[in-house]
């Protein structure tokens, strides 16, 4: 199958960036053949898997950093409990460099998250279903990822946090607003990175 989505005959198919590598398809199924438009509940389990595995990997992370030092809290009997909005700020940093790097070496060189794969979905172009280039990887995590990072980062500082809390909610709302009513269900980041998720048709329980 070609990076338009056409088959080429009875052959192998092709490798992961040539395109969407599909299985045969039922008839009539919508999408990219062999595909059907990955909708918000799937996309939403697949989310929900990669962030308890990076909320695995931060937690390892986070325990090294604090055994040597960079503890966010700190106790004593003079002082009491004392925050460190400093180190909860490189915490922060470092949380979303791991973020990034997950979500665009997943996305870049295996088409799909841990998240994804489970669900039996997967990332491309949205004309042509080739691999997304390095430069799709990062808008689209911009624009999905990112924002949450921030909130980490700001949620400790008094009323800053609030608000940049309840505008990372809101914008959450938006991007599953905007793949829910897409035909396509492709939602703003989508769009933005010109990139669309879909899911094989013979995983469609």
């Amino acid at each position: 199958m070609d990076q338009s989505g056409s088959t080429g005959g009875q052959g192998a198919p092709t490798g992961p960036t040539s395109g969407w590598s599909a299985p045969p398809p039922p008839p009539a199924q919508p999408g990219p053949k062999g595909f059907v438009y990955a909708d918000v509940p799937n996309r939403a389990i697949a989310y929900i898997i990669d962030a308890i595995i990076l909320g695995i990997v931060n937690i390892v992370v986070f325990a090294i950093l604090g055994g040597v030092g960079l503890r966010i809290y700190t106790f004593d009997l003079v002082n009491g409990f004392q925050y460190n909005y400093l180190f909860s700020i490189i915490y922060a940093a470092i949380g979303l460099a791991i973020s990034g790097a997950y979500f665009i070496y997943t996305w870049t060189k295996r088409r799909s998250t841990i998240g994804m794969q489970v669900l039996g979905m997967q990332v491309g172009d949205a004309g042509s279903g080739a691999t997304l280039t390095q430069d799709q990887a990062i808008k689209r995590w911009i624009a999905l990822g990112a924002p949450f990072g921030i909130v980490q980062a700001f949620n400790p500082l008094p009323l800053i946090g609030l608000v940049v809390g309840v505008a990372a909610l809101a914008w959450f709302i938006y991007l599953v607003y905007t793949t829910y009513q897409s035909p396509t269900k492709q939602g703003w980041h989508d769009i933005f990175a010109h990139t669309m998720v879909v899911k094989a048709a013979n995983a469609v329980a």
